[in-house]
């Protein structure tokens, strides 16, 4: 779906739901937010061509964050586009490229002999899913930072449903990357969900500030698109 200008808002339906990553591209650049699941890459990639574009040709691919559903194909991308430079918060680098455990990770293994059955099987996957998606973060990103492409790119640091957690705000035509610190709900903007967020407080100080930038378009990577007129 075109939300604006060169932005292209994907859908991918899978086993757990729909999930939306964002394309942009200008006359140099082919930027992908957000990677799906493991095994979704068939789907990224036909999606990217329904937008006349090649997964062949990304130049970047920005990560909102830590989670699995985030980071599952970067590695089957890198082996179609090996020169993309992937890029995340200097925060959570270190989850990602598998120095530290990530946290919903951490939380159930710290639990783990009190878990129930099904918790463990879904732990064990976690695990091993995160053992074979270790990244290596190319560029480090920080609060206010302009990447100078696709009509520049804002970093905006929104903690809470993970400490490093980014929004990306494209300055020239206002449209939010708002990844799990928004959600849709009954056709309004929420922010982060509590079942799924490390820090509570945080999340609800960065909805805050999300609603502050008066963003035309707010893209919800669990509930696709809102404006203020429409409600999905």
């Amino acid at each position: 779906m075109r939300i604006a200008k060169n932005i292209e808002m994907l859908e991918i339906k899978g086993d757990n739901g729909v999930i939306y990553p964002i394309l942009a591209w200008d006359e140099h650049n082919l930027v992908l937010i957000d990677a799906g699941f493991p095994g979704q890459i068939d789907l990224i990639t036909a999606e990217i061509a329904k937008a006349n574009r090649s997964a062949n040709d990304i130049t970047a691919i920005i990560l909102t964050h830590q989670d699995i559903d985030h980071i599952g194909c970067v590695r089957e991308l890198l082996e179609l586009a090996p020169n993309a430079q992937v890029m995340a918060h200097i925060e959570e680098a270190p989850y990602i490229n598998g120095e530290k455990t990530p946290i919903k990770l951490a939380a159930l293994s710290a639990r783990y002999d009190d878990l129930p059955d099904d918790m463990k099987i879904m732990h064990d996957k976690m695990k091993a899913g995160f053992a074979n998606r270790r990244i290596k973060i190319d560029k480090f990103l920080q609060d206010g930072e302009i990447l100078p492409i696709c009509g520049d790119i804002e970093i905006i640091h929104t903690p809470g449903h993970t400490h490093g957690h980014i929004c990306l705000l494209f300055r020239e035509s206002g449209v939010l990357v708002g990844g799990d610190a928004v959600n849709i709900q009954e056709g309004k903007l929420i922010g982060a969900n509590p079942n799924h967020t490390a820090d509570l407080k945080s999340a609800e100080e960065s909805f805050a500030k999300i609603r502050d930038l008066g963003a035309s378009f707010v893209v919800a990577y669990h509930g696709g698109c809102y404006t203020e007129n429409t409600t999905s």
